[in-house]
């Protein structure tokens, strides 16, 4: 089964959206609608993307290369919770750096989101995995992200 999201009906309501929390995204679901979504936010400066490992559904298409329009983001800060530095997920992140220009906080963690079931969505907490990246792995992750950036990239946290 595919999906295609044009975000071209609430656009207006995401003209003025500045935080953005995508909770609970299958490991095996590809990233593009992420991607299209940013575009129709234009003034989005925060963005946080949970991965849950622990959730998949019909195997799907990981390529962040997919084709599309070259955006440019407003994001100043970006948290990827589920970060296991899989190649598909480097390439989002590093995607959206090379797309967002004022960028100056990237958070990246290797953990999960436990939800309030009484509150709902109010009631997300974000838990850190205990997970210890070793100084060539973090070299390593650290240096494919910047790879290309010829600007000032922003400040980037590995936990």
């Amino acid at each position: 089964m595919q999906m295609w999201i044009k975000p071209v009906a609430i656009r207006s309501q995401l003209n003025h959206l500045k935080k953005l929390f995508i909770a609970n995204v299958a490991m095996n679901w590809g990233t593009f609608w992420i991607l299209t979504l940013l575009a129709a936010a234009p003034a989005l400066e925060s963005l946080h993307v949970h991965f849950d490992s622990e959730k998949a559904s019909a195997p799907g298409l990981l390529d962040v290369q997919a084709e599309h329009h070259q955006h440019h983001y407003h994001l100043k800060e970006l948290m990827v919770v589920g970060f296991n530095a899989v190649a598909w997920q480097t390439g989002f992140v590093k995607r959206i750096m090379q797309a967002s220009p004022i960028l100056e906080h990237v958070h990246l963690l290797d953990g999960h989101v436990v939800e309030d079931e009484e509150r709902e969505l109010v009631g997300l907490e974000i838990v850190r995995s205990r997970r210890e990246w070793h100084q060539c792995e973090r070299l390593e992750v650290l240096d494919e992200l910047t790879d290309g950036i010829s600007s000032l990239h922003p400040k980037i946290v590995l936990e």
